[in-house]
């Protein structure tokens, strides 16, 4: 019979691995381990992509399973996520990696944490006052900010928010309601390093200003990071909205795209999750001295010269 060093030390081995999991799990479980309750809804949630429909939900599901578990075996288990239990800077090389490995930020929003809470609270009390401006970091410490990785759906409610402000955020995406947001005229995620790239969804909006920090974003024409690469998706299909006629269809990822469009004040890199080949026809063609049309991103992607 293994030990839990020697299941654990498979596992870590090999963590996108089902089997040395399960086992680990199965182990855990028949000694009533709570942990092996975490370990099976962190491979549920392994098994979907950063922006898929019911993302939230399961990470919902697993901030619970996580709550009370031990510290030290969560920064080993749960690596992307150290920074939080140790207060170090979190690390990301996005930008400057170029190897074709390079993925979607993939770290779950912790919605058990009390900054999630306040923001989530923040949204529903401004869903009721809707204000012009909607700068919510500024109710949170500097500490909190940390543990804020998205926003909530909710705010497709802040019908007149004409100014969303996200200074100096810890984000690495945002959910596609942002497109819900129909007042607004200013986005302003500057600093925000590690949000790489947007939702389609975001072109919506309609809004006319932007600050970006363009130096974090996936094709930036100041250094042209690669694209991280859209992998074909292993999942069932998932019902969604099509990002450009907004019907709603199966979705198995096969017209799951890239592009590169100007919105307000900067071109960002977006993603789109189409119904079909007709959709993508329909995509506006990207601004000179960027990719010249949808593409999957990774090495193999020709991008224009750094300027």
């Amino acid at each position: 019979m293994p030990s839990e060093h020697e299941l654990l030390s498979g596992f870590l081995a090999n963590p996108g691995d089902e089997a040395t999991r399960q086992v680990y799990a199965d182990w855990l479980e028949e000694r009533g381990d709570a942990r092996s309750g975490f370990l099976r809804a962190q491979a549920v949630l392994h098994r979907v992509e950063p922006d898929h429909p019911h993302r939230l939900r399961l990470e919902e599901e697993l901030s619970r399973a996580r709550r009370d578990l031990d510290r030290e075996w969560l920064t080993v288990v749960e690596p992307e996520r150290v920074h939080l239990l140790t207060s170090t800077e979190p690390h990301c090389e996005c930008v400057s990696a170029r190897h074709p490995g390079l993925r979607l930020h993939d770290e779950p929003q912790d919605t058990e944490c009390d900054a999630w809470k306040k923001l989530v609270d923040l949204v529903e009390r401004a869903a009721v006052d809707q204000p012009e401006e909607f700068a919510p970091l500024r109710d949170l410490s500097p500490e909190e900010r940390r543990w804020i990785i998205t926003l909530p759906p909710t705010i497709a409610k802040l019908k007149s928010v004409a100014r969303l402000i996200l200074y100096g955020s810890s984000l690495v995406r945002i959910p596609p309601e942002i497109g819900e947001m129909t007042s607004l005229r200013e986005f302003i995620p500057y600093t925000s390093y590690r949000l790489h790239w947007f939702p389609y969804e975001i072109t919506r909006s309609g809004y006319a200003k932007s600050t970006v920090s363009t130096r974090a974003l996936y094709g930036n024409y100041k250094n042209r990071p690669l694209f991280a690469r859209i992998q074909p998706l292993k999942r069932p299909a998932v019902s969604r909205g099509c990002s450009v006629c907004r019907g709603q269809f199966d979705d198995t990822g096969q017209h799951r795209v890239w592009i590169s469009l100007r919105v307000g004040t900067d071109v960002l890199p977006l993603l789109v999750n189409a119904c079909s080949e007709q959709c993508l026809a329909r995509l506006p063609a990207p601004p000179t001295d960027y990719v010249p049309g949808p593409h999957r991103g990774g090495s193999g992607v020709r991008q224009p010269g750094k300027h």
